[in-house]
């Protein structure tokens, strides 16, 4: 990867946004990332500093190169929050959204600064709050940054690819749906409705996740051969021009993107990683491949197909090169094309 800017942000107390000359890019450029001291990938620098005790002062992390560097949470890691185009050009922070734990803040959140972090999110209507880095309440000691919903959110790509991001959040749960008793017709581009695309999913993995039996939802019937199985083959019906999820997840093969079958009940029942991780990677919150303990509202499916990546406005990239964030060094974020 080459690296053609070089920006300098708040980080080891260097100048904001004071931009090097172009003969210091091309220099730059040529040396690898791997070798500059304190070079790491920001959601990876984020979780490091998390492993630490998310403390708001100094901590250690390791770099790309496998060898301890300092960090600080005000030089290191709030500005991946505050600072304007870190995560991806033209992008704004995340403060500009999460601005305070008032109602006209997204999510009643608060990333300007430590205490607002650590109160989490929703704090007005789900006090005392969200935790946003795996603890199991606000206050909490015990983080788990792998499952955390910042990683969550900064790292994973919504799908399909292609939704458009809505502010108003009226499209997280997919196309409306009309179940009657001969089972569920999607509204395609119609959203904000009780009975959704996510709901009918949920409804059926928390009835057991069957393939032949029928399962309410929406005041009918619906089973997975019928009404959930063609939310993941049929092009289209997430957002208008969307191709269908099985259309990239369409084997246990290693060209098949996760080594993912959505294409039949018997290869999501596999889930995902089948040949990297195997037995599998669960999609619908089991504990384990074969497992029966469904559990819709942390499974992997249901964060993949509702939430937004954050911040807004990074581009989709099949490779999933830039799913870890830029690579930051103290004073520096390289940015790569």
């Amino acid at each position: 990867m080459i690296y053609s800017s070089l920006k300098r942000v708040t980080i080891a107390g260097l100048v904001s946004s004071t931009l090097l000359a172009s003969s210091a890019f091309a220099h730059q450029s040529a040396v690898p990332v791997e070798s500059v001291p304190g070079a790491q990938k920001a959601v990876d620098l984020i979780g490091m500093w998390v492993k630490a005790g998310a403390p708001n002062g100094f901590f250690t992390y390791t770099d790309l190169g496998g060898n301890s560097a300092p960090g600080n949470f005000e030089t290191d890691i709030l500005p991946l929050f505050t600072e304007h185009g870190i995560w991806a050009q033209g992008t704004a922070s995340c403060a500009s959204c999460h601005s305070g734990n008032t109602e006209s803040s997204l999510h009643e959140m608060d990333l300007t600064s430590y205490e607002g972090i650590m109160r989490g999110g929703d704090v007005l209507s789900k006090p005392p709050g969200v935790p946003l880095f795996g603890q199991s309440d606000i206050g909490g000691s015990d983080y788990d940054w792998g499952h955390s919903k910042m990683k969550e959110r900064l790292r994973n790509n919504r799908m399909p690819p292609g939704i458009k991001f809505d502010i108003t959040e009226a499209n997280r749960d997919g196309p409306c749906v009309e179940v009657g008793s001969n089972g569920a017709v999607v509204k395609r581009g119609q959203y904000g409705c009780d009975d959704n695309a996510l709901g009918m999913i949920g409804a059926w993995v928390d009835a057991g996740a069957s393939e032949t039996a029928s399962v309410s939802y929406g005041g009918g019937k619906i089973t997975f051969d019928n009404d959930v199985l063609p939310l993941f083959t049929d092009h289209g019906v997430w957002a208008d021009g969307t191709a269908s999820c099985a259309s990239c997840h369409s084997g246990n093969t290693e060209s098949s993107l996760h080594e993912m079958d959505l294409t039949s009940y018997a290869g999501m029942m596999r889930g995902g990683d089948v040949l990297s991780s195997p037995p599998g990677v669960p999609l619908f919150g089991q504990s384990a491949i074969g497992a029966s303990d469904y559990d819709w509202s942390h499974s992997k499916m249901k964060s993949r197909l509702r939430n937004n990546r954050m911040p807004p406005g990074i581009k989709f990239d099949i490779t999933e090169e830039n799913r870890d964030g830029p690579i930051v060094v103290h004073g520096q974020s390289l940015s790569g094309d």
